[in-house]
Parts: C-alpha cells; sequence; structure tokens
C-alpha cells in the first residue's frame, strides 16, 4: 500500500466510496479500518467529505440509503474534524492554488494538519501531492507517480 510507512491517514469520499462500492483498492480501505479499529494507525475524515459521500449516494440511491452510509460510516473508526477557523483556511489555500473541489482541499489541509497521508484515487488530489509534497495511498489502477 503506497503511503503504508504512515500511521495517520485521511480518507477522502473517494475512499469512502471506493470500500462501499468494493471497486478497485476497496480492500486497502477496509484494511485501514481494521488497523483503525486495532488502533494501529489514525483514520481522519472531514465533515465536508462526508457531506460530498452523503450527497453522491443521495443522487445515484436516494436519501435513505444516503441515510444509511451517513450512520455506517459515522460509526467506523475514524476521527470526524469539524471545520476550525484554522483547517478552513489551510483548506482555502489549498483550493486558492489548485484545481481541485473545495472538498479535496479539506482533505488535503487535514492531512497536512494531522500529518497524514491521503488515502484517494482522486486524479485531482494526486496532482497537488505530486506539488506540495504530501503522501498518499493510491486506490487507484497502479501507482500514482
Amino acid at each position: 500500500m503506497n503511503g503504508s510507512y504512515h500511521k495517520n491517514f485521511v480518507l477522502d469520499a473517494y475512499a469512502v466510496i471506493c470500500y462501499l462500492e468494493d471497486e478497485t483498492g476497496a480492500d486497502e480501505v477496509a484494511l485501514l479500518l481494521k488497523k483503525a479499529g486495532d488502533n494501529t494507525v489514525r483514520l481522519f475524515m472531514t465533515w465536508i467529505n462526508l457531506g460530498e459521500v452523503y450527497y453522491r449516494v443521495h443522487r445515484k440511491y436516494g436519501e435513505i440509503e444516503a441515510e444509511r452510509v451517513l450512520e455506517t460510516v459515522k460509526n467506523w473508526p475514524v476521527e470526524f474534524l469539524a471545520g476550525d477557523e484554522d483547517l478552513t483556511l489551510v483548506a482555502a489555500r489549498v483550493k486558492a492554488s489548485y484545481a481541485l473541489s473545495y472538498a479535496d482541499a479539506y482533505a488535503i489541509a487535514a492531512a497536512l494538519k494531522n500529518n497524514a497521508a491521503v488515502v484517494t484515487g482522486d486524479p485531482e488530489i494526486k496532482n497537488a501531492s505530486v506539488k506540495m509534497g504530501f503522501p498518499l495511498t493510491w486506490l487507484g489502477q497502479g501507482n500514482p507517480e
């Protein structure tokens, strides 16, 4: 797992959807969830990114499924981060500098603040990682480099 030498990881919406839909990389997310449950790694996620999961599931499967997914993810061994002033401004600076979604900027900001690798398969986050130098755990096909 690329980035597996880290003890801290930030899940973005891509990682959660990947896991829930059993896509390529789901096994890596499952392993991180197991390790977090065993307290050998720390997992973080921002409420902004969980909101992205919610609206994507709601659009595709409806509100009942979105609520079910929300409750499921809230019970995972993940520390949910609220957007305080510092996190919000770091995310805003990332968003101002790179072509990616604001939710992705929050995942990057959370990783930077928590010395964590971003768990994703999102090519926009990969591009920012190459330029900014933060670590990734890549869930897509092949290595992100």
